[in-house]
């Protein structure tokens, strides 16, 4: 007697696996993938070396001004969270 309900239950447990995947390939899951016909992009050459830049990204005078623009925003937020870590105390 035994043997018949264990064969049930693993023919049931079977039926429902077998209709929770059939669920699952039918719900769209793979809508994204794309057709094994559909072109591929070409990969890109790594060994291809860029061309050049029409212009440097920055002289040596803007970088020095871009410097300084920045240490002097860094040193007036630096004021500023003292300013408010002396007010809280």
């Amino acid at each position: 007697m035994p043997i018949r309900m264990d064969r049930r239950l693993s023919l049931a447990a079977l039926a429902i696996t077998g209709l929770a995947l059939g669920g699952c390939a039918t719900s769209g899951l793979f809508h994204d993938v794309p057709d094994e016909t559909t072109p591929q992009p070409a990969y890109p050459n790594v060994g291809e070396v860029p061309p050049n830049r029409p212009q440097p990204p920055l002289t040596a005078e803007e970088q020095a001004r871009a410097e300084a623009e920045l240490k002097a925003l860094a040193a007036s937020r630096r004021k500023g969270v003292e300013r408010s870590l002396e007010a809280d105390q």
